[in-house]
C-alpha cells in the first residue's frame, strides 16, 4: 500500500512539472548506475590482486571491461545531471546534482558517525 501511495505521489508531481519528473528519473537512473558501478570500481582497483574469479571469468579482459563500465557510468551521471532546457532558469534548472549530492552527504555521514561501528558485512562462505 505504501508503494502505491509513493508511486501515486510521484505520478501526481510529474503532472505539475516535466522538470520535476525528469529530475526524479535522473536521480533514480544515477542511483541505479552507481549501485552497479561501485562494486565494479572496487573490483578493478582495491581487489585486483585478491579477487577470486568464479566459474565464468573474462580473464585479463575483465579489468578492461570493468574500467569501461566505470567510465560509462561517470559519463552517464554527468549527462543526466545537465539541464533539460535552455535557457537555464530557476524553473528549468535540473536539481539532480543537488539531490544526489545531498543523498551522498547523508549516506557518508551516516556511515562515518554510526554504521561503521555495527555493520560487519556478509558472511563469506567461499574458501580462497
Amino acid at each position: 500500500m505504501l508503494k502505491l501511495l509513493m508511486i501515486s505521489l510521484f505520478w501526481l508531481q510529474s503532472l505539475g512539472s516535466i522538470v520535476a519528473f525528469n529530475a526524479m528519473v535522473s536521480i533514480a537512473t544515477i542511483g541505479l548506475y552507481i549501485a552497479y558501478a561501485l562494486p565494479i570500481f572496487f573490483r578493478v582497483t582495491l581487489a585486483r590482486k585478491s579477487f577470486v574469479p568464479g566459474p565464468f571469468s573474462l580473464g585479463h579482459y575483465g579489468v578492461l571491461v570493468g574500467w569501461i563500465a566505470v567510465i560509462w557510468v561517470a559519463i552517464i551521471s554527468v549527462l543526466f545531471s545537465l539541464p533539460v532546457a535552455y535557457p537555464v532558469t530557476i524553473k528549468t534548472l535540473n536539481y539532480t546534482p543537488v539531490a544526489v549530492g545531498g543523498l551522498f552527504i547523508l549516506t557518508v555521514s551516516s556511515w562515518i558517525l554510526r554504521a561503521r561501528h555495527w555493520f560487519t558485512g556478509p558472511i563469506t562462505n567461499i574458501d580462497a
